[in-house]
Protein backbone atom coordinates (compact mmCIF):
# COMPACT_ATOMS: atom_id res chain seq x y z
CA UNK A 1 0.00 0.00 0.00
CA UNK A 2 1.04 3.36 -1.24
CA UNK A 3 1.37 5.89 2.37
CA UNK A 4 1.58 9.63 1.71
CA UNK A 5 0.65 12.80 3.95
CA UNK A 6 -2.28 15.12 2.48
CA UNK A 7 -1.73 18.59 1.81
CA UNK A 8 -4.56 21.01 0.93
CA UNK A 9 -4.05 24.66 -1.13
CA UNK A 10 -6.47 27.31 -0.83
CA UNK A 11 -4.98 29.83 -2.91
CA UNK A 12 -1.95 29.38 -6.01
CA UNK A 13 0.38 31.09 -3.27
CA UNK A 14 -0.03 28.38 -0.67
CA UNK A 15 0.17 25.44 -3.54
CA UNK A 16 3.51 27.27 -4.85
CA UNK A 17 5.06 27.14 -1.46
CA UNK A 18 4.05 23.73 -0.46
CA UNK A 19 5.79 23.12 -3.80
CA UNK A 20 8.57 24.83 -3.11
CA UNK A 21 8.88 23.21 0.64
CA UNK A 22 8.79 19.54 -0.37
CA UNK A 23 10.25 17.97 -3.49
CA UNK A 24 8.45 14.49 -3.17
CA UNK A 25 5.08 15.41 -4.00
CA UNK A 26 2.27 14.93 -6.28
CA UNK A 27 -0.30 17.59 -7.32
CA UNK A 28 -4.20 16.17 -7.90
CA UNK A 29 -7.01 17.84 -8.65
CA UNK A 30 -9.80 16.04 -10.28
CA UNK A 31 -7.94 12.83 -9.56
CA UNK A 32 -9.17 10.77 -12.48
CA UNK A 33 -5.86 9.63 -13.45
CA UNK A 34 -3.60 9.91 -10.19
CA UNK A 35 -6.40 8.14 -7.80
CA UNK A 36 -6.59 5.34 -9.96
CA UNK A 37 -3.00 4.80 -10.55
CA UNK A 38 -2.60 5.23 -6.28
CA UNK A 39 -5.00 2.57 -6.25
CA UNK A 40 -3.24 -0.10 -8.81
CA UNK A 41 0.03 1.09 -7.38
CA UNK A 42 1.09 1.43 -10.63
CA UNK A 43 4.54 1.07 -11.86
CA UNK A 44 4.31 4.54 -13.74
CA UNK A 45 4.18 6.10 -10.23
CA UNK A 46 7.04 7.63 -9.22
CA UNK A 47 8.03 7.63 -5.33
CA UNK A 48 6.32 10.41 -3.14
CA UNK A 49 6.01 11.60 0.05
CA UNK A 50 2.80 13.77 -0.18
CA UNK A 51 -0.23 14.79 -2.20
CA UNK A 52 -1.13 18.66 -2.66
CA UNK A 53 -5.33 19.05 -3.06
CA UNK A 54 -5.30 22.32 -5.96
CA UNK A 55 -8.96 21.26 -6.18
CA UNK A 56 -10.31 24.27 -4.48
CA UNK A 57 -8.53 26.90 -5.76
CA UNK A 58 -11.13 28.79 -7.71
CA UNK A 59 -8.73 30.95 -9.44
CA UNK A 60 -7.33 28.29 -11.69
CA UNK A 61 -10.45 27.48 -13.21
CA UNK A 62 -11.35 30.19 -15.55
CA UNK A 63 -12.54 30.32 -19.74
CA UNK A 64 -11.69 33.65 -20.40
CA UNK A 65 -11.15 35.57 -23.82
CA UNK A 66 -8.24 38.16 -24.89
CA UNK A 67 -8.18 40.19 -28.52
CA UNK A 68 -5.00 37.86 -29.14
CA UNK A 69 -5.70 34.64 -27.29
CA UNK A 70 -7.90 32.35 -25.62
CA UNK A 71 -7.03 31.37 -22.18
CA UNK A 72 -7.75 28.40 -20.35
CA UNK A 73 -7.69 27.17 -15.93
CA UNK A 74 -6.15 24.40 -15.36
CA UNK A 75 -8.70 23.44 -13.30
CA UNK A 76 -11.22 23.77 -16.02
CA UNK A 77 -13.07 20.64 -16.33
CA UNK A 78 -14.20 18.99 -19.90
CA UNK A 79 -17.73 19.58 -19.27
CA UNK A 80 -16.67 23.66 -18.41
CA UNK A 81 -15.33 23.22 -22.16
CA UNK A 82 -18.37 21.17 -23.51
CA UNK A 83 -20.52 24.04 -22.53
CA UNK A 84 -18.23 27.24 -22.74
CA UNK A 85 -19.47 29.80 -25.41
CA UNK A 86 -16.51 30.68 -26.35
CA UNK A 87 -14.63 27.67 -27.29
CA UNK A 88 -17.53 26.46 -29.19
CA UNK A 89 -16.95 29.67 -31.04
CA UNK A 90 -13.49 29.03 -31.68
CA UNK A 91 -12.49 25.83 -31.26
CA UNK A 92 -14.72 23.31 -31.65
CA UNK A 93 -12.80 20.39 -31.92
CA UNK A 94 -11.59 21.00 -28.42
CA UNK A 95 -15.39 20.33 -28.05
CA UNK A 96 -15.27 17.21 -29.70
CA UNK A 97 -12.47 15.92 -28.05
CA UNK A 98 -13.92 16.97 -24.86
CA UNK A 99 -17.00 14.88 -25.01
CA UNK A 100 -15.57 11.78 -26.52
CA UNK A 101 -13.97 11.51 -22.93
CA UNK A 102 -14.96 8.93 -20.54
CA UNK A 103 -18.51 8.92 -18.47
CA UNK A 104 -20.36 12.03 -17.46
CA UNK A 105 -18.74 11.54 -14.06
CA UNK A 106 -15.12 11.73 -15.64
CA UNK A 107 -16.00 14.91 -17.79
CA UNK A 108 -17.59 16.43 -14.72
CA UNK A 109 -14.35 15.91 -12.60
CA UNK A 110 -11.08 15.58 -15.07
CA UNK A 111 -9.62 18.64 -15.41
CA UNK A 112 -7.39 20.21 -18.16
CA UNK A 113 -4.39 20.71 -16.64
CA UNK A 114 -4.91 17.43 -15.18
CA UNK A 115 -5.10 15.80 -18.65
CA UNK A 116 -2.09 17.52 -20.24
CA UNK A 117 -0.12 17.39 -17.26
CA UNK A 118 -0.59 13.43 -16.61
CA UNK A 119 0.97 13.43 -20.29
CA UNK A 120 -0.86 10.46 -21.37
CA UNK A 121 0.14 8.74 -25.19
CA UNK A 122 -3.63 8.44 -24.82
CA UNK A 123 -4.97 11.80 -23.95
CA UNK A 124 -7.46 13.26 -25.80
CA UNK A 125 -7.13 17.35 -25.47
CA UNK A 126 -3.28 17.24 -26.30
CA UNK A 127 -3.31 16.45 -29.63
CA UNK A 128 -6.05 19.17 -30.65
CA UNK A 129 -4.10 21.42 -28.37
CA UNK A 130 -1.10 21.11 -29.94
CA UNK A 131 -2.37 21.31 -33.51
CA UNK A 132 -3.54 24.96 -31.93
CA UNK A 133 -0.16 25.72 -30.79
CA UNK A 134 -1.20 26.39 -27.46
CA UNK A 135 1.24 27.38 -24.55
CA UNK A 136 1.49 26.36 -21.14
CA UNK A 137 1.95 28.97 -18.12
CA UNK A 138 4.29 27.35 -15.62
CA UNK A 139 4.41 29.02 -11.96
CA UNK A 140 6.81 28.85 -8.85
CA UNK A 141 7.61 31.06 -5.95
CA UNK A 142 10.52 32.21 -8.30
CA UNK A 143 8.45 33.68 -11.36
CA UNK A 144 6.53 32.55 -14.29
CA UNK A 145 6.94 31.18 -17.79
CA UNK A 146 5.65 30.33 -21.27
CA UNK A 147 6.62 27.13 -23.09
CA UNK A 148 4.83 25.60 -25.99
CA UNK A 149 2.43 22.58 -25.46
CA UNK A 150 5.23 20.79 -27.98
CA UNK A 151 8.14 21.40 -25.36
CA UNK A 152 5.96 20.57 -22.05
CA UNK A 153 5.12 16.67 -22.99
CA UNK A 154 8.89 15.03 -23.68
CA UNK A 155 7.67 11.63 -23.33
CA UNK A 156 5.23 9.00 -22.31
CA UNK A 157 3.96 10.52 -19.20
CA UNK A 158 6.68 12.87 -18.77
CA UNK A 159 6.51 16.64 -18.91
CA UNK A 160 9.49 19.08 -18.71
CA UNK A 161 7.71 20.68 -15.38
CA UNK A 162 9.81 21.43 -12.56
CA UNK A 163 9.16 19.81 -9.32
CA UNK A 164 8.33 23.13 -7.56
CA UNK A 165 6.16 24.32 -10.75
CA UNK A 166 2.52 24.45 -11.35
CA UNK A 167 0.30 25.08 -14.24
CA UNK A 168 -1.66 28.13 -14.17
CA UNK A 169 -2.70 28.43 -17.47
CA UNK A 170 -3.17 27.12 -21.20
CA UNK A 171 -2.85 29.92 -23.78
CA UNK A 172 -4.30 28.67 -27.17
CA UNK A 173 -3.56 31.84 -30.12
CA UNK A 174 -6.92 33.19 -31.94
CA UNK A 175 -6.62 31.67 -35.59
CA UNK A 176 -8.33 33.79 -38.64
CA UNK A 177 -11.80 32.91 -39.97
CA UNK A 178 -10.34 30.40 -42.34
CA UNK A 179 -9.38 27.87 -40.27
CA UNK A 180 -10.85 24.43 -40.23
CA UNK A 181 -10.76 21.95 -37.45
CA UNK A 182 -11.18 18.32 -37.19
CA UNK A 183 -10.90 15.42 -33.80
CA UNK A 184 -11.20 11.87 -35.29
CA UNK A 185 -11.19 8.88 -32.70
CA UNK A 186 -11.92 5.11 -32.32
CA UNK A 187 -12.38 3.89 -28.77
CA UNK A 188 -12.16 0.71 -27.14
CA UNK A 189 -16.23 1.12 -25.52
CA UNK A 190 -17.98 4.17 -25.94
CA UNK A 191 -18.63 4.96 -22.62
CA UNK A 192 -15.12 4.75 -20.74
CA UNK A 193 -13.33 5.20 -23.51
CA UNK A 194 -9.73 5.48 -23.07
CA UNK A 195 -8.19 6.34 -26.46
CA UNK A 196 -7.02 3.81 -28.80
CA UNK A 197 -6.42 5.93 -31.37
CA UNK A 198 -6.92 9.84 -31.55
CA UNK A 199 -5.96 12.79 -34.70
CA UNK A 200 -6.26 16.65 -34.24
CA UNK A 201 -5.97 19.06 -37.59
CA UNK A 202 -6.22 22.19 -37.94
CA UNK A 203 -6.41 23.65 -41.38
CA UNK A 204 -5.97 27.34 -43.02
CA UNK A 205 -7.61 27.26 -46.71
CA UNK A 206 -7.67 29.78 -48.43
CA UNK A 207 -11.34 30.10 -49.92
CA UNK A 208 -10.73 31.66 -53.53
CA UNK A 209 -8.23 28.95 -54.80
CA UNK A 210 -9.18 26.43 -51.71
CA UNK A 211 -5.17 26.27 -51.24
CA UNK A 212 -3.79 24.70 -47.52
CA UNK A 213 -1.72 27.42 -46.45
CA UNK A 214 -1.06 25.85 -43.33
CA UNK A 215 -1.72 22.62 -41.88
CA UNK A 216 -0.70 20.88 -38.09
CA UNK A 217 -1.75 17.25 -38.20
CA UNK A 218 -1.24 15.97 -34.60
CA UNK A 219 -2.58 12.11 -33.64
CA UNK A 220 -2.96 10.40 -30.17
CA UNK A 221 -2.17 7.16 -29.13
CA UNK A 222 -0.04 6.57 -32.39
CA UNK A 223 3.16 7.36 -31.06
CA UNK A 224 4.94 7.31 -27.71
CA UNK A 225 3.69 10.63 -26.94
CA UNK A 226 1.76 13.49 -29.35
CA UNK A 227 3.67 15.09 -31.67
CA UNK A 228 2.92 16.71 -34.97
CA UNK A 229 3.00 14.76 -38.14
CA UNK A 230 5.81 17.33 -39.84
CA UNK A 231 6.46 15.08 -43.54
CA UNK A 232 3.07 14.64 -44.27
CA UNK A 233 2.45 18.26 -43.42
CA UNK A 234 5.17 19.60 -45.68
CA UNK A 235 3.24 16.83 -48.77
CA UNK A 236 -0.33 18.66 -48.30
CA UNK A 237 1.17 22.51 -47.18
CA UNK A 238 0.31 24.80 -50.33
CA UNK A 239 -1.33 22.08 -52.12
CA UNK A 240 -5.35 22.15 -53.23
CA UNK A 241 -7.54 20.64 -50.96
CA UNK A 242 -9.64 19.55 -54.16
CA UNK A 243 -6.77 17.79 -55.68
CA UNK A 244 -4.93 15.46 -52.83
CA UNK A 245 -4.95 11.85 -52.79
CA UNK A 246 -6.08 11.09 -49.83
CA UNK A 247 -5.33 7.18 -50.25
CA UNK A 248 -2.02 8.07 -51.30
CA UNK A 249 -1.99 10.42 -48.37
CA UNK A 250 -3.35 7.94 -45.68
CA UNK A 251 -0.37 5.24 -46.39
CA UNK A 252 2.12 7.77 -45.92
CA UNK A 253 0.76 9.14 -42.47
CA UNK A 254 0.49 5.57 -41.78
CA UNK A 255 4.35 5.16 -42.82
CA UNK A 256 5.20 8.11 -40.65
CA UNK A 257 3.92 6.82 -37.50
CA UNK A 258 5.95 3.55 -38.14
CA UNK A 259 9.36 5.48 -38.48
CA UNK A 260 8.46 7.15 -35.09
CA UNK A 261 7.85 3.85 -33.22
CA UNK A 262 9.41 0.75 -35.76
CA UNK A 263 7.15 -2.10 -36.22
CA UNK A 264 4.87 -3.23 -32.91
CA UNK A 265 2.20 -5.44 -32.31
CA UNK A 266 -0.23 -3.33 -32.68
CA UNK A 267 1.39 -1.64 -36.29
CA UNK A 268 -0.93 -3.82 -38.55
CA UNK A 269 -4.19 -2.89 -36.68
CA UNK A 270 -3.16 0.83 -35.88
CA UNK A 271 -1.38 1.47 -39.47
CA UNK A 272 -4.49 1.51 -41.38
CA UNK A 273 -6.80 2.50 -38.84
CA UNK A 274 -4.71 6.01 -38.52
CA UNK A 275 -5.25 6.41 -42.57
CA UNK A 276 -8.25 6.04 -42.47
CA UNK A 277 -9.35 8.67 -39.38
CA UNK A 278 -7.04 10.90 -41.21
CA UNK A 279 -9.28 10.77 -44.17
CA UNK A 280 -11.67 11.47 -42.47
CA UNK A 281 -10.61 14.37 -41.03
CA UNK A 282 -9.72 15.87 -44.27
CA UNK A 283 -12.55 15.53 -45.58
CA UNK A 284 -14.39 17.03 -43.09
CA UNK A 285 -11.97 19.96 -43.34
CA UNK A 286 -12.41 20.57 -47.21
CA UNK A 287 -16.18 19.77 -46.81
CA UNK A 288 -16.36 22.73 -44.76
CA UNK A 289 -14.23 25.05 -46.62
CA UNK A 290 -15.99 24.31 -50.19
CA UNK A 291 -19.38 25.10 -48.49
CA UNK A 292 -17.99 28.27 -46.99
CA UNK A 293 -16.87 29.51 -50.71
CA UNK A 294 -20.03 28.74 -52.71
Amino acid sequence: MIEYDFLTAKDVDAALEYLHKYESIKVIAGGTDLLVDIHKESSRLEKFDYILDISNIKALQFIDETEDSVELGPLCTHTMLINSKIINKYFPFLVTAAKSIGSTQIRNRGTVGGNISNASPAADLIPPLMALNAEIELSSVNGRRLIPLDNYIVGPYKTSKNHDELVTKILIPKVDENYRFSFQKIGRRRALNIARLNLAVAAKINKKDLKIEDIRIVPGSATPFPVRFKNIEMEILNKKSNELNLEELAKKIGDEMVNITGERWSTPYKKPALGAIFKKAIIEITNSSDSDSH
